[in-house]
């Protein structure tokens, strides 16, 4: 089924409302369409086994809520979870964790005590996140907060100083201070997501976005954006393609999406855009596979994560960034780290 015309009521809000309620009630009619971030193979999901990690316990014990990353974010699975309170308080250690639903949309409190460290975890509405981490013999404290569209916040508080970061994962925000964010929320994520630490993530995830520069095939700038423009084209036909197109193009094409102003898109452009990434993003635990094919055209991380490699990578993925459209990277790279030696693989 194609899009019809809406009776035209004028540019804003209300057209903005009339388009998504259209998009909602007809679906598009296009869910045959196979996304690059449906394609994860079962055996690439989070490894189970722990890591280690004695503290905290939650959220390795109880079954009330199961913690997901996906697309680089934190979010509660929504079908797996259960309502109610548990706590306790034990050798030092006190925990608390309280989990509330709403139409089946579950939110959650979490608190931990240690001798050495105040930590609190918020979640609202499944994907909306608030951790802050208070470390009691230093006093520096840390907040990561998640919106659920956008781009997420890492503040560091030492002493008088304050420092932002923003990133559109969890994985730009943590490459920006390692140490720090480890620090704070180290043991806590690699709780969350079930013994696979984000350090262990990222280190698998930069050598599966080599070989993705490496093998190539994905769009570039100009062409995400010329379908960008087709989506406020003439025709409902021109439109739909254009719409057909970026889902077909996968989640290589979300870095550009998250890029473009909502004061240049019309009602339609907006309503769509918002569709693409909804489509785009998967019901599954991120793997390497999947988070390298999100991010290979995402200028910013390569540049963040350019000390990983070798002058052999960063000439591939230079290569890369230049037939996508993007200027090459400015951070020379480190030889002592390199992505190829931890591996065991050479790339040429």
């Amino acid at each position: 089924m194609e899009f019809m015309e809406p009776e035209r009521v004028g540019e804003g809000e209300g057209s903005g409302m009339r388009w998504s309620f259209l998009l909602a009630v007809i679906g598009l009619s296009i869910t045959d369409v196979e996304s690059l971030a449906q394609r994860q193979p079962a055996d690439e999901r989070l490894s189970p086994t722990l890591a280690g990690f004695r503290e905290p316990v939650f959220f390795s014990k109880t079954d009330m809520v199961r913690f997901q990353l996906i697309q680089g974010r934190l979010c509660l699975n929504c079908p797996q979870h259960r309502k109610g309170t548990q706590s306790r308080d034990e050798r030092g250690v006190s925990e608390s964790i309280t989990v509330t639903s709403e139409r089946g949309v579950p939110s959650l409190h979490y608190a931990l005590q240690t001798t050495e460290q105040q930590l609190t975890l918020n979640v609202q509405h499944a994907g909306k996140v608030r951790l802050e981490s208070r470390l009691l013999k230093s006093g520096k404290r840390a907040i990561v907060q998640q919106p659920t569209f956008g781009m997420i916040r890492w503040s560091l508080f030492d002493d008088a100083q304050l420092d932002h970061r923003d990133g559109a994962t969890l994985l730009h925000l943590r490459e920006y201070d390692p140490e720090s964010f480890d620090l704070h929320f180290g043991p806590l994520m690699a709780c969350l997501l079930r013994g696979k630490s984000l350090s262990m993530l990222m280190d698998e995830t930069s050598f599966a976005m080599v070989e993705q520069a490496r093998r190539g095939g994905t769009p570039a700038i100009a062409e995400i954006t010329d379908m960008v423009e087709s989506l406020a084209a003439p025709t409902v036909s021109q439109r739909s393609y254009a719409h057909r197109q970026l889902l077909k193009w996968g989640t290589p094409v979300i870095p550009v999406l998250m890029t473009l102003s909502n004061e240049d898109l019309n009602a339609e452009q907006r309503a769509r855009i918002g569709d693409i990434r909804n489509r785009l993003r998967p019901f599954v635990d991120d793997t390497p596979a999947s988070l390298a094919k999100l991010l290979v055209n995402d200028k910013s991380y390569w540049e963040v994560t350019a000390h990983r490699f070798n002058e052999t990578q960063v000439m591939l993925a230079n290569r890369h960034l230049v037939q996508f459209g993007s200027a090459p990277l400015s951070v020379v790279s480190t030889a002592e780290h390199q992505v190829a030696g931890r591996t065991g693989n050479s790339l040429k």
